[in-house]
């Protein structure tokens, strides 16, 4: 989430009814970068497929 919107939800009065809005905005727009990045780190990052085998 970029700077400028925290700076602005951080602005607003606890009383104003588009806090709640915009807060539930930037938590999609969060959810959205995390989505895209969990799909890329996926793709690099991926684990080696081990066996399990006895003792």
């Amino acid at each position: 989430m970029n700077q400028a919107f925290i700076e602005e939800f951080q602005r607003m009065s606890h009383e104003d009814e588009m806090r709640p809005k915009v807060l539930i905005r930037g938590i999609k727009q969060i959810l959205n970068e995390k989505k895209k990045a969990h799909v890329l780190r996926k793709l690099l990052n991926r684990k080696p497929k081990i066996e399990p085998s006895s003792w």
